[in-house]
Protein backbone atom coordinates (compact mmCIF):
# COMPACT_ATOMS: atom_id res chain seq x y z
CA UNK A 1 0.00 0.00 0.00
CA UNK A 2 1.53 3.15 -0.96
CA UNK A 3 2.29 5.65 1.70
CA UNK A 4 0.71 8.98 1.58
CA UNK A 5 2.64 11.69 1.32
CA UNK A 6 3.34 14.00 4.50
CA UNK A 7 3.27 17.97 4.08
CA UNK A 8 4.94 20.48 5.91
CA UNK A 9 3.60 23.96 6.49
CA UNK A 10 5.04 27.01 7.69
CA UNK A 11 3.82 30.15 8.34
CA UNK A 12 5.21 33.15 6.08
CA UNK A 13 5.15 36.55 7.35
CA UNK A 14 3.48 38.84 4.27
CA UNK A 15 5.60 42.27 3.37
CA UNK A 16 3.85 45.29 4.43
CA UNK A 17 3.43 46.12 1.34
CA UNK A 18 1.42 43.57 0.11
CA UNK A 19 -0.66 43.92 3.40
CA UNK A 20 -1.23 47.63 2.29
CA UNK A 21 -1.82 46.65 -1.19
CA UNK A 22 -4.56 44.14 -0.22
CA UNK A 23 -6.15 46.77 2.37
CA UNK A 24 -6.54 49.03 -0.73
CA UNK A 25 -7.98 46.59 -2.30
CA UNK A 26 -10.97 45.77 0.04
CA UNK A 27 -14.14 47.22 -1.56
CA UNK A 28 -15.72 49.20 1.42
CA UNK A 29 -18.24 47.77 3.49
CA UNK A 30 -22.21 47.86 1.97
CA UNK A 31 -23.42 50.50 4.43
CA UNK A 32 -26.60 53.11 3.70
CA UNK A 33 -25.77 56.44 5.41
CA UNK A 34 -27.61 56.00 8.03
CA UNK A 35 -26.08 52.72 8.61
CA UNK A 36 -22.54 53.92 8.51
CA UNK A 37 -23.37 56.65 11.06
CA UNK A 38 -24.97 54.44 13.47
CA UNK A 39 -21.60 52.40 12.91
CA UNK A 40 -19.06 54.99 13.07
CA UNK A 41 -20.23 58.32 13.62
CA UNK A 42 -19.16 60.01 17.30
CA UNK A 43 -20.88 63.17 18.54
CA UNK A 44 -19.11 65.51 20.82
CA UNK A 45 -20.33 68.10 22.86
CA UNK A 46 -20.02 70.97 20.42
CA UNK A 47 -22.56 68.94 18.29
CA UNK A 48 -25.16 67.69 20.98
CA UNK A 49 -26.07 66.89 24.32
CA UNK A 50 -26.34 63.64 23.53
CA UNK A 51 -22.23 63.05 23.18
CA UNK A 52 -21.76 59.60 22.09
CA UNK A 53 -22.52 56.90 19.32
CA UNK A 54 -25.29 58.53 16.29
CA UNK A 55 -28.76 56.96 16.84
CA UNK A 56 -30.84 57.04 14.37
CA UNK A 57 -33.86 56.35 16.67
CA UNK A 58 -33.47 59.81 18.26
CA UNK A 59 -34.09 61.47 14.63
CA UNK A 60 -36.07 58.65 12.80
CA UNK A 61 -36.79 61.28 10.18
CA UNK A 62 -33.61 61.82 8.67
CA UNK A 63 -32.71 58.03 7.87
CA UNK A 64 -35.22 58.09 4.73
CA UNK A 65 -33.58 61.66 3.88
CA UNK A 66 -29.75 60.63 4.46
CA UNK A 67 -29.97 57.59 2.57
CA UNK A 68 -31.69 58.69 -0.72
CA UNK A 69 -28.02 59.76 -0.81
CA UNK A 70 -27.29 56.36 -1.88
CA UNK A 71 -29.32 56.09 -4.63
CA UNK A 72 -28.31 56.22 -8.15
CA UNK A 73 -31.62 57.26 -9.39
CA UNK A 74 -30.88 60.32 -7.49
CA UNK A 75 -29.02 63.15 -9.01
CA UNK A 76 -30.68 66.10 -6.22
CA UNK A 77 -31.74 66.19 -2.62
CA UNK A 78 -34.13 68.80 -1.19
CA UNK A 79 -34.81 69.25 2.37
CA UNK A 80 -36.84 71.85 2.90
CA UNK A 81 -37.54 72.05 6.60
CA UNK A 82 -37.93 73.88 9.79
CA UNK A 83 -34.63 75.10 12.01
CA UNK A 84 -32.72 73.19 14.37
CA UNK A 85 -34.23 69.69 13.23
CA UNK A 86 -30.61 67.95 12.56
CA UNK A 87 -30.53 68.88 8.98
CA UNK A 88 -26.56 69.83 9.17
CA UNK A 89 -26.15 66.87 11.17
CA UNK A 90 -27.20 65.32 8.42
CA UNK A 91 -25.03 66.48 6.39
CA UNK A 92 -22.19 65.63 8.05
CA UNK A 93 -23.17 61.71 8.00
CA UNK A 94 -23.12 61.96 4.10
CA UNK A 95 -19.79 63.73 4.12
CA UNK A 96 -17.98 61.26 6.75
CA UNK A 97 -19.78 57.96 4.33
CA UNK A 98 -18.31 59.59 1.42
CA UNK A 99 -15.06 60.04 2.72
CA UNK A 100 -15.35 56.50 4.37
CA UNK A 101 -17.14 54.66 1.89
CA UNK A 102 -17.19 56.43 -2.00
CA UNK A 103 -13.73 59.17 -2.20
CA UNK A 104 -14.47 61.78 -4.28
CA UNK A 105 -13.71 65.64 -4.54
CA UNK A 106 -16.46 67.25 -2.22
CA UNK A 107 -17.88 71.21 -1.99
CA UNK A 108 -19.73 72.38 0.94
CA UNK A 109 -20.94 76.33 0.43
CA UNK A 110 -22.38 78.14 3.19
CA UNK A 111 -23.81 81.70 3.14
CA UNK A 112 -20.67 83.44 3.84
CA UNK A 113 -16.89 82.06 3.71
CA UNK A 114 -17.17 83.49 7.30
CA UNK A 115 -19.26 80.88 8.56
CA UNK A 116 -17.62 77.98 5.95
CA UNK A 117 -14.19 78.56 8.14
CA UNK A 118 -16.17 79.22 11.78
CA UNK A 119 -18.54 75.64 10.69
CA UNK A 120 -14.77 73.86 10.10
CA UNK A 121 -13.10 74.81 13.22
CA UNK A 122 -15.91 73.97 15.37
CA UNK A 123 -18.36 71.49 14.17
CA UNK A 124 -16.67 69.53 10.97
CA UNK A 125 -12.64 69.46 12.66
CA UNK A 126 -14.62 68.22 16.14
CA UNK A 127 -16.41 65.48 14.01
CA UNK A 128 -13.14 64.05 12.04
CA UNK A 129 -11.45 63.90 15.79
CA UNK A 130 -14.13 61.94 17.10
CA UNK A 131 -14.23 59.48 14.56
CA UNK A 132 -11.44 57.49 14.30
CA UNK A 133 -12.73 56.42 10.80
CA UNK A 134 -12.43 59.78 9.58
CA UNK A 135 -9.33 60.74 11.83
CA UNK A 136 -7.01 58.19 10.10
CA UNK A 137 -7.82 59.67 6.68
CA UNK A 138 -7.14 63.29 7.41
CA UNK A 139 -4.02 64.77 6.23
CA UNK A 140 -3.73 67.44 8.95
CA UNK A 141 -0.14 68.76 7.57
CA UNK A 142 -1.89 69.35 3.64
CA UNK A 143 -4.90 70.68 4.59
CA UNK A 144 -6.28 74.19 5.51
CA UNK A 145 -9.57 76.08 6.86
CA UNK A 146 -10.91 76.25 3.20
CA UNK A 147 -9.55 72.96 2.09
CA UNK A 148 -9.86 69.50 4.03
CA UNK A 149 -7.55 67.14 2.26
CA UNK A 150 -7.62 63.16 3.04
CA UNK A 151 -5.82 60.14 2.00
CA UNK A 152 -8.24 59.82 -0.52
CA UNK A 153 -10.09 63.00 -1.45
CA UNK A 154 -10.01 66.56 -0.66
CA UNK A 155 -13.29 69.04 0.54
CA UNK A 156 -13.03 72.65 -0.62
CA UNK A 157 -14.89 74.83 2.55
CA UNK A 158 -16.64 78.36 0.65
CA UNK A 159 -19.36 80.53 0.49
CA UNK A 160 -22.10 81.39 -1.62
CA UNK A 161 -20.09 84.90 -1.66
CA UNK A 162 -17.40 83.30 -3.58
CA UNK A 163 -18.11 83.02 -7.32
CA UNK A 164 -14.74 82.26 -8.06
CA UNK A 165 -14.69 79.61 -6.20
CA UNK A 166 -18.20 78.48 -6.76
CA UNK A 167 -17.65 77.88 -10.79
CA UNK A 168 -14.14 77.03 -10.80
CA UNK A 169 -13.30 73.78 -8.20
CA UNK A 170 -14.26 70.37 -10.10
CA UNK A 171 -16.01 68.37 -7.50
CA UNK A 172 -18.58 65.30 -7.46
CA UNK A 173 -20.34 65.80 -4.78
CA UNK A 174 -21.69 69.24 -3.45
CA UNK A 175 -23.67 70.47 -0.22
CA UNK A 176 -25.39 73.56 0.09
CA UNK A 177 -26.31 74.37 3.46
CA UNK A 178 -28.98 77.47 4.74
CA UNK A 179 -29.40 78.28 1.06
CA UNK A 180 -32.26 80.83 2.29
CA UNK A 181 -29.39 82.86 3.55
CA UNK A 182 -27.49 82.70 0.51
CA UNK A 183 -26.57 86.64 -0.96
CA UNK A 184 -29.10 87.29 -3.88
CA UNK A 185 -27.81 86.80 -7.69
CA UNK A 186 -25.76 90.41 -9.02
CA UNK A 187 -26.34 91.14 -12.49
CA UNK A 188 -22.44 90.20 -13.02
CA UNK A 189 -23.05 86.52 -11.71
CA UNK A 190 -25.31 83.99 -11.58
CA UNK A 191 -27.20 83.10 -8.42
CA UNK A 192 -24.45 80.68 -6.17
CA UNK A 193 -26.77 77.40 -6.70
CA UNK A 194 -26.75 77.71 -10.58
CA UNK A 195 -23.43 78.89 -10.87
CA UNK A 196 -22.07 75.68 -8.81
CA UNK A 197 -24.30 73.19 -11.08
CA UNK A 198 -22.99 74.69 -14.55
CA UNK A 199 -19.35 74.04 -12.78
CA UNK A 200 -17.60 71.11 -14.56
CA UNK A 201 -17.37 67.53 -12.42
CA UNK A 202 -14.21 65.40 -13.14
CA UNK A 203 -15.81 62.05 -13.39
CA UNK A 204 -18.61 60.54 -15.49
CA UNK A 205 -20.42 60.09 -12.59
CA UNK A 206 -23.47 62.76 -11.86
CA UNK A 207 -23.08 65.31 -9.13
CA UNK A 208 -24.89 64.90 -6.24
CA UNK A 209 -26.93 68.01 -4.78
CA UNK A 210 -28.11 68.05 -1.28
CA UNK A 211 -29.43 71.97 -0.53
CA UNK A 212 -30.80 72.71 2.83
CA UNK A 213 -33.14 75.22 2.91
CA UNK A 214 -34.85 77.01 5.98
CA UNK A 215 -38.68 77.80 6.20
CA UNK A 216 -39.38 81.17 6.80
Amino acid sequence: MKKLRKYSFRKFACPKYIVDTLDAMKPPDDLAVSEWAANFRILDELSSKMIGPWKNSVTPYLVGIMDEFNSPDSEEVIFVKPTQVGGTEAIFNMMGYAIQQDPAPMMVVYPSDRLATSTCETRIMPMIKACGSLRQRYDLKNSSQDELKFDNMRIKLTGANSPANLASTPIRYLFLDEVDKYPNASKKEADPISLRKSAPSPTAQTVRFTCVQHLR
